[in-house]
């Protein structure tokens, strides 16, 4: 179980990224789609979700009395970030909050053509959320990214080399 594994190393961090597909804006059309039963499958996924997530706050909720760090994403658009209980772990435990854009990070369509991918994190750590958050889209304005579409979509799902490691340094004192 997480939980033995947290108490039995103090101090850890932990990461959490849950499956986002059934709080995606596209929900909502597929609902006027495909109707009734759609919906009903969908409430289905949607209470897994809600499941999934309280567990992840009640595994971070012990890591950080532990004294260790947590973050969180989604992407930066998912419905999912106004559900309640999530909104009071954020507020009890001072999250710190950073919005990441792919095209900072390295993440090109098949093409090599940037993808704009926006990321929200929610971080313990306040050197971790600064490092993230410089992780913007820095093309010029009315810049026109690839979209993220088809085949694309499931590739955006991993997190690019430079995204990992910014995370992963800010936590261990070498976020520059």
């Amino acid at each position: 179980e997480l939980k033995a594994k947290i108490r039995a190393k103090p101090g850890c961090s932990l990461h959490g990224s849950l499956p986002c597909t059934v709080w995606s804006s596209w929900q909502k059309m597929a609902v006027h789609r495909y109707g009734p039963n759609y919906a009903a499958r969908l409430d289905k996924r949607r209470k897994r979700s809600i499941a999934m997530l309280n567990d992840f706050i009640a595994c971070a909720e012990l890591a950080l009395s532990l004294g260790g760090e947590v973050s969180f994403e989604w992407p930066r658009n998912c419905s999912a970030w106004l559900r309640p209980e999530l909104i009071k772990f954020i507020e009890r435990n001072q999250l710190y909050t950073a919005e990441v854009d792919g095209c900072a990070c390295g993440m090109v369509n098949k093409d090599g053509e940037p993808l704009l991918k926006g990321w929200r994190f929610l971080c313990s750590s306040k050197r971790q959320a600064v490092s993230l958050g410089a992780l913007r889209c820095q093309h010029e304005a009315g810049y026109r990214h690839a979209e993220i579409v088809g085949p694309e979509t499931k590739k955006t799902e991993q997190y690019p080399f430079s995204l990992c490691r910014t995370m992963l340094s800010s936590l261990f004192g070498c976020h520059k």
